[in-house]
Order: C-alpha cells, then structure tokens, then sequence
C-alpha cells in the first residue's frame, strides 16, 4: 500500500518502474543461499559467486524447466535424476511454482560442487583446527556424473571413499602433481581398503577416460589400488604423483591403455618370506584378459586386455631393497595381452622391475566381461560320430565352464630400462612369450639375477645395455628360442665386500637344463678389462655356463674378461654344437 502510494505522489517514477526491463538473471553470494530462493518468472539464468561462500566456486546455471533435471546414463537404462548439487531449485516469486536452473559450464570444477580445499595430510581441516577436513568424495563424484570431466583447482582435497569416472570421454584433471605445497591439486585419501579413484564400473566398457597433473596420497588406506581401470578402451594416465599406495595401478580388462610421466614411490603391498609371497605388491599390474572365442564357431579370435604403452615412469618400494619379505614389483605383466611398449622404466627397491607372471587365482568377484559376439569356451562340432573341439584339451568339458586363461603374456618390448638398487630380479619372466628388452641401464640386483627367464618362457631377446652388479647370474636362461645380443655383463655384487664373497660362484650369463635354441652374440661378459677405470676384479666364475639337458646353445664373437675358471663352460655335450665356435665338452678357452 505504501508504494503504491508512494507511486500516485511521484506519477515520473511509476513511469519509470513501469519502463524498466524484467531482469534475465539475477545474483546470489552463494549456490546455498540460491537454493530456495524466489525470482522474477523473468529470469533465465543464476548466477553464484560461490558454492558455500564467495570464492568456493562461482558458477552459471541456465533455466531447465518446472521439473527436476535428468541425463540419460549408458546402458539402456532410462534417464537418472540429477544430484541437486547439479542444479539450483529457485521458485516463481509471484506464483511460487517450481524452477529450476541447471549449471552450464561443460567442464566444471569441483568447488562448484561443494568440494572445499582444507585437508591437511592426517586429514584435519586447516580452515577449523582440530575439526575433521570437509570430505570431497560426493562433490568430486557430482562434478565427473555431470559428463563431460572435472577440474580439480590448486589445493589439497581430503577423498573419505572412492571417486568413480563412469561416463565416457571423461578427464580429471587437477593443477599439477606437485601437490599443494607447490601450488598443485592434491587427493589425500582416508582411511580403509577400497581402491582410491576406480575407472569403469566393469559391466560397460569406459571409453576415452583420462586422469592427468595430480597427486594421489593414499597412504592412510590399508588395502586397495590408487587406481583401478576396469573394463577401458583408449585410457590415459598422465602426470601423477602417487605417493604411498598399498597398490598402484591396476589395469583389469580393457584396451589401449597409455601411461606416461608417473613417479611412484613408497609402494606397501608385497608381504611374504624367502620361501614366497602371501601377496604381490606392484606399481602397475595388467591383469584379467582371458582368450575370446568367436560365438558361433568356437574359434579363437582375440584377447580383450591389451596394448599397453608406458613412458617416464619410475617405481619405489617402502620396502628395503635386502629385505629377503619384499614381493614388491614395479610393472607386473599378469594376464594375456596382444602388446606392451615402455619407454624408461626407473625402480628402486622392488623385488622385480618387471615381473611377467600368472595370477595364481582369479578374483571371483570380478566376473569375465564378454562382448557381443564372443563367448568365453571355445565350441564343440560332432561330424560323423565324432567331435572336434577348438583349443586344447586342458578346456572343460561342461560348455559354459570358465577356465583361467591366463597364458602366455605376448609382445613385451621395452627400452631404456633405469634398474638401480633392484631387490631380486631385475626382469622375471615366468611364461611370457615375445619379450623383447632394449638397452637395459645398470641392472643391478641385492637377491637374484638380473634376468630370469622361465623354463615355460617362449622368444625372449635382449639388445644392448648394461647388467652390473648381479647378486646372483647375470642371465638366467632357461626357455626356449632367446637371444642376448651386444650386452655388457660385468662387476658381480655391488660393493667390495660382497663381491669378496662372491667370486667364482656365480656366471655372468646361465644357460639352463631346459634351455632350447639360446644365441649369445657380440657381448662384453665377465667383468671390466683389466687397465680399466675402477675395474672392480675378477669375481664370475664362467662368462658362459651351459648345464647339461640344454639344447642348441649358439655362442658367436663374444669378449670374455675376469672370468676365475673359464670363458664358457660346456657340460650340454655335443647337442650344445650348434656354432662351430662353441668348444666341445670339457674344453674351454682360457678365461682372461
């Protein structure tokens, strides 16, 4: 009444007001303050300059309409209810009816989902001393259901459970990987055993996923990985720090994965003894590829984990490297895949820098994921009274029973390999078929050999590099069609005293009883020539020892120094003569 008074008295003014345009959009300090509020049937658009306060995350929200907004999810579901932190319920002032307004940016970040940057490492606020950090889990959750990715600003974020990328094209992306004492984007992760950030749900494959320029703190978890890729195609990992993981990265399932630029360190999974491990600790596991076979005919057709391209990473042990219980290993190659490439791989204090070896169980409560047009046991056909069956006989009888088809890893070609201060075997190669090892740097080991290839490894070939300080063999040998070819292999054991202790009772390369067509070509074996800088004496008893059983050794323009009793020991007899410069058994050529 008194304004309309008001206006009567001053007729100028209610012209005025009557001239002045309806507002469009209107602002609040905060998303909190805007939820609830009444506007102008007029508006179009809301503005925050905040999520809780003014600061935490301005935002822009656009008009959606009188009814709740949705977004359609994969796999034929119908659309999902978005979370409210992805709109603002706003009310017609006048007629008080539903509005909502849903937020526009297409990548957003995380504070404009309520996520506030106060943890401390033990996962105290900074902002309330004493109080609990304000748990981001559901604002970084909302910000990657929103679908198109988030944005993590520079600060350090306290994570209580799991962040989960589900939507396809999606990255996480924070400020750097420096962490926020850098002015990065760090994650600390709370207590418990679940996986830190997981990719997939398992059931439809993730497609396009990226995470790059953050650092992953979970060193308060208990169990889990920092990451888990399960079920992916074409994924990238980028510029992390991850410190302190029980596990690393595992990637289970999946195709193209690419990873590069990850520093790791301190990694706390790997318990056992001298006599084996109770688990396997690892920086980066592949895992879970079993054979496909076509579904109408049975054939073999392709594995569905593979491809997997590595470049700068580098691996650390909690564990001490001498530590006879660390089943620590950085790059552990568990299941089958079509191809592996790396590119400067660094470890320090795992047991095994490269670790190719079967699961020896399968995780029930990861079930197979089959894709259209496969099917997980190969056919049988009865023609004439009899049946045929592809695959081997080792596949169950029963259709529809799983095997493990955990077989031979295929096509692990890796350059330019940083080995210093390895716990036990620098490369473990159990089964792996197709491994090829280029310009290996300073393998060096504090419990095994240097190399081991298994009795059931197939087509293994090593190029160039240097093998220092092996606490055992250099080379281990023992499968079948290797090759060893321009390789330094010289300075048994690491310091003086050991090598002490070490000389005469190990070899720089040994060829096992199951060894089947191994060539030796154009190597340095056995120790530093003598007049070198620093030549660290004669400690390796043969340069080439060959046990009987071992077949079709080919043993061609090698140099041998520093070996105590000879240049190569031949105990394969005359099955060994593949090279007309291999001398027959019980001849050797002097070992300086």
């Amino acid at each position: 009444m008194k304004t309309a008074l008001f206006l009567r008295t001053f007729p100028f003014l209610a012209a005025l007001a009557a001239a002045a345009p309806a507002p469009v959009e209107v602002v609040f300090a905060s998303k909190t303050a805007a939820d609830g509020a009444s506007v102008p049937a007029s508006v179009l658009a809301i503005r925050t300059l905040g999520y809780h306060a003014p600061g935490q995350g301005a935002a822009l929200y656009t008009r959606a309409g009188a009814e709740p907004p949705v977004y359609a999810v994969r796999g034929g579901r119908s659309p999902q209810p978005r979370p409210p932190s992805h709109y603002i319920a706003a009310k017609n002032e006048s007629s008080g009816a539903p509005l909502y307004f849903l937020l526009s940016e297409e990548t957003p970040d995380v504070l404009q989902f309520g996520a506030i940057a106060d943890a401390l490492a033990d996962g105290s606020s900074s902002r309330n001393p004493g109080q609990p950090a304000a748990d981001a889990t559901a604002a970084f959750n909302d910000a990657l259901a929103y679908g198109k990715g988030a944005l993590v600003p520079a600060g350090r974020y306290w994570i209580a459970g799991t962040i989960r990328v589900l939507v396809d094209g999606s990255v996480l992306q924070g400020n750097g990987p420096g962490g926020a004492g850098q002015g990065g984007a760090e994650l600390v992760f709370g207590p418990g055993k679940d996986d830190c950030i997981v990719l997939g749900d398992g059931k439809n494959q993730l497609r396009w996923g990226k995470v790059t320029r953050l650092m992953l703190n979970p060193k308060l978890r208990a169990g889990g990985n920092a990451i888990f890729a399960n079920f992916n195609y074409q994924l990238t990992l980028s510029e992390l720090r991850i410190n302190a993981p029980h596990n690393g990265i595992l990637l289970f399932r999946g195709l193209g994965f690419s990873l590069r630029d990850i520093v790791m360190s301190a990694i706390r999974a790997g318990d056992g003894t001298p006599d084996g491990p109770r688990e396997i600790g690892y920086g980066i596991k592949l895992a879970g590829a079993p054979v496909l076979y076509d579904k109408d005919t049975g054939a073999a057709v392709k594995r569905n984990a593979q491809v997997l391209y590595l470049e700068n990473i580098s691996f650390g042990s909690a564990k001490h490297e001498t530590d006879p219980a660390n089943w620590t290993v950085g790059l552990w190659c568990a299941g089958s895949a079509a191809s592996v490439n790396g590119a400067t791989l660094k470890n320090q204090n795992v047991r095994h820098g490269v670790y190719i070896a079967p699961d020896k169980t399968i995780d029930a409560s990861n079930p197979f994921v089959v894709p259209p047009g496969y099917r997980l046991v190969p056919a049988a056909k009865t023609v004439n009274g009899r049946t045929h069956r592809h695959g081997s006989a080792a596949y169950p009888a029963k259709p529809g029973d799983v095997v493990n088809e955990q077989r031979h890893f295929q096509d692990l070609t890796l350059f330019y390999l940083g080995g210093d201060y390895l716990g036990g075997e620098y490369i473990y190669n159990e089964n792996g078929s197709g491994v090829a090892i280029h310009n290996p740097h300073f393998m060096r080991s504090y419990q095994g050999n240097a190399v081991f290839m298994g009795a059931n490894a197939r087509d293994m070939s090593l190029y160039g590099g240097q093998i220092i300080g092996a606490f055992r063999h250099g080379l281990d040998m023992n499968g079948e069609r290797w090759l060893v070819s321009g390789v330094q292999i010289y300075r048994h054991s690491l310091d003086d005293k050991n090598r002490r202790a070490h000389a005469g009772k190990f070899s720089a390369i040994h060829v096992g009883a199951t060894s089947v067509g191994g060539d030796i070509a154009n190597c340095k074996i056995g120790n530093e020539p003598p007049g070198t800088t620093g030549r660290g004496g004669d400690t390796v008893r043969f340069g080439v020892e060959i046990e009987k059983g071992a077949r079709s050794t080919w043993i061609h323009g090698n140099r041998f120094n520093g070996c105590i009793e000879a240049g190569i020991a031949n105990r394969a007899g005359a099955e060994t003569k593949a090279a007309d410069n291999l001398p027959p058994p019980g001849e050797a050529p002097a070992g300086r």
